[in-house]
This record gives C-alpha cells, sequence and structure tokens, in this order.
C-alpha cells in the first residue's frame, strides 16, 4: 500500500494499549496517524482534517462512536470507518452500513486487522 492511498488515518480509542497498538500497525504501513481517546475529541479533529480512514471504538468517553457515525453521515463527511470493538453482535447491526465499511471485533488478529484496511484504503 502506497502513502497515496493511505495518508492519514484517526485511530478513536480509550483504551491506550489497543490505541498503541493500532498505531504501531499504521506505522509499519507508512500510514501517518492521528488520535483521539474520546469520541468529543474525535468530532473536533474530524471536523478539522481529512482523514483516510477512522478506526472506531463504539464504547467512549463524552461522545459515542454511535455518535460520531451519526456525525459522520449528517455532515457528509467523505471517511471510512472502520469499527474495532468489543460490543455484541446485536449491537452491531445497528451500525450504518453506508458509512461504516468495516467491523471488527475484539480482541483481533493483528493480519486480519492490517488487511482489512489496506483494503478499505484501496477503495
Amino acid at each position: 500500500m502506497s502513502a497515496s492511498q493511505c495518508q492519514l488515518a484517526l485511530i478513536v480509542e480509550d483504551d491506550p494499549a489497543i490505541r498503541k497498538l493500532v498505531e504501531k500497525i499504521l506505522l509499519r504501513r507508512g500510514i501517518e496517524i492521528d488520535t483521539a481517546h474520546d469520541g468529543r475529541q474525535a468530532i473536533e479533529k474530524i471536523r478539522s482534517r481529512p482523514y483516510s480512514v477512522v478506526v472506531l471504538d463504539l464504547m467512549l468517553p463524552e461522545v459515542s462512536g454511535y455518535e460520531i457515525i451519526e456525525f459522520v453521515k449528517k455532515n457528509k463527511i467523505d471517511v471510512p470507518i472502520a469499527v474495532v470493538s468489543a460490543v455484541s453482535h446485536q449491537a452491531l447491526t445497528k451500525l450504518d452500513l453506508d458509512v461504516v465499511k468495516l467491523v471488527i471485533s475484539k480482541p483481533f488478529d493483528v493480519e486480519e486487522f492490517t488487511k482489512a484496511i489496506v483494503a478499505i484504503c484501496k477503495g
């Protein structure tokens, strides 16, 4: 994957260990990283910069991942969202698949995650 396909990823994750892991995985692929530790911070960042992909946890402080997805859709922001979450399968069925392009359950396989993000970046 070249940098032109996936230039900048926003990782929205309140767990520092998972955020760091995802950051390392994407940095190894040559993707520039930005991070947010809560939903409010994520929305501010999404408003201010164009991202190639948003890697999003659903259960966040301040503003939930569901609210971030709704914000992206309502404001017609063109960014694919990859949900990485430990929520139940039933909760995942409520996701808006116009915005959410990938759902990966925690814990996740690093290789599977990497291949999926590469696929999103290629469109």
